[in-house]
């Protein structure tokens, strides 16, 4: 009877399989990374522009029919040094006010129903607002709202008076998950004007197996360069009332926090590097209430009342910037020509805007 015998792998060949399986994974392994990779990217780009694109839709909503408008950047306003404190900030409202509201009056009063009806002259009530972007520290990437209401007059005859300004706080208005939820660490910044990315080194401390990128105003700023606002070329944020954009980035900080750094570059300029992926989109602000205007330069023409005289005049005296009547729609610069906007672009800069809707002005106290 014929022996059978079994037959398997020598230790060579086992060898020699596993060899081939190891290549064959590796290969794998590399071709799926990159593509891992892009999804990641791709995925964070996806949300990054979706909150970007909420924020943009939140700005033009509430600044597009503003009646005028003043903006600022925080090392521009009070004592310069990039702090604003809730005073220097009632400081501006309260300018702005009187540009615009001083002895303001209506030819209508409150009936006893709640309705409007002719009846005689009456103070106005209305509201200044101011919105912070916010660009340092705890709460960056936030959007403050403060809400001051304001009367015309009031019985020591001061003119625009705001009511109870000690108890107005700031409140926040974007979703706090944009900036903490629970499967990413979002960084968020504002720039004026409308910029775009360029490439920068690799800063200290910063991620070596990630590309940076910064805005291009803001990392190629020269004060000494010229500008030619006619062709579009300008150097520093840029901004007009006809031309006039927000730039939002935001960047995934990831591990370890290792997302946007604050660089000092050789020529003494201080710019934000953004740890790629990262997104930057400009949102083009059209003051449609303000450009529509006959005069787009004024404000609104209303009527006023000083010291017991008729409400005859259909306009405020006060003047500003050559700009007689009304006030104006639009200000970077106080009346001493000071300038209320950094021409330089930087994303540590708070950037505020003070401003008033028409239709929320009502009659007040009767004359």
């Amino acid at each position: 009877m014929k022996k059978m015998v079994k037959k398997g792998f020598t230790l060579v060949e086992l060898i020699v399989v596993m060899a081939i399986f190891s290549i064959i994974m590796v290969v794998v392994m590399s071709l799926i990374d990159p593509v891992s990779k892009i999804y990641k990217n791709t995925a964070v780009a996806e949300k990054t522009y979706a909150n970007a694109n909420s924020i943009q839709t939140y700005l033009q909503t509430h600044l597009e029919y503003v009646e005028s408008v003043v903006v600022a950047t925080s090392n521009n306003i009070g004592n310069k040094d990039g702090t604003v404190t809730s005073d220097e900030i009632q400081e501006l409202v309260e300018d702005y006010g009187k540009q615009h509201f001083d002895y303001i009056v209506t030819a209508n009063s409150l009936s006893d129903d709640n309705l409007f009806d002719y009846g005689g002259e009456c103070w106005v009530d209305g509201h200044v607002h101011v919105l912070r972007c916010v660009n340092s520290g705890p709460d960056r990437g936030q959007i403050m709202h403060s809400d001051y209401e304001f009367t015309s007059n009031n019985a020591s005859n001061d003119g625009f008076t705001l009511k109870s300004p000690g108890s107005v706080t700031e409140t926040p208005e974007i979703n706090p998950a944009f900036f903490n939820a629970r499967d990413a660490r979002y960084n968020f910044s504002y720039a004026l004007g409308s910029c775009k990315f360029v490439n920068v080194p690799i800063p200290a401390g910063g991620d070596s197996n990630s590309t940076y990128k910064a805005l291009d105003r803001d990392f190629n700023y020269d004060p000494s360069a010229p500008e030619d606002p006619e062709n579009n070329v300008f150097n520093g944020t840029g901004v007009s009332l006809s031309n006039f954009g927000l730039t939002i980035v935001i960047d995934k900080a990831g591990k370890n926090n290792l997302g946007s750094i604050d660089v000092s570059a050789d020529n003494g300029n201080v710019y934000r590097a953004f740890r790629c992926p990262a997104t930057v989109q400009t949102t083009p602000i059209s003051f449609t209430a303000i450009i529509n205007r006959d005069n787009s330069d004024r404000g609104v023409i209303r009527a006023f009342k000083k010291d017991g005289t008729e409400p005859t005049a259909k306009q405020q005296t006060i003047t500003l910037e050559g700009n007689g009547g009304c006030g104006w729609s639009y200000l970077t610069k106080t009346s001493a020509g000071e300038e209320l906007v950094s021409r330089q672009i930087d994303c540590n800069e708070d950037i505020y805007f003070i401003y008033a809707y028409t239709d929320e002005m009502r009659p007040g106290e009767p004359v």
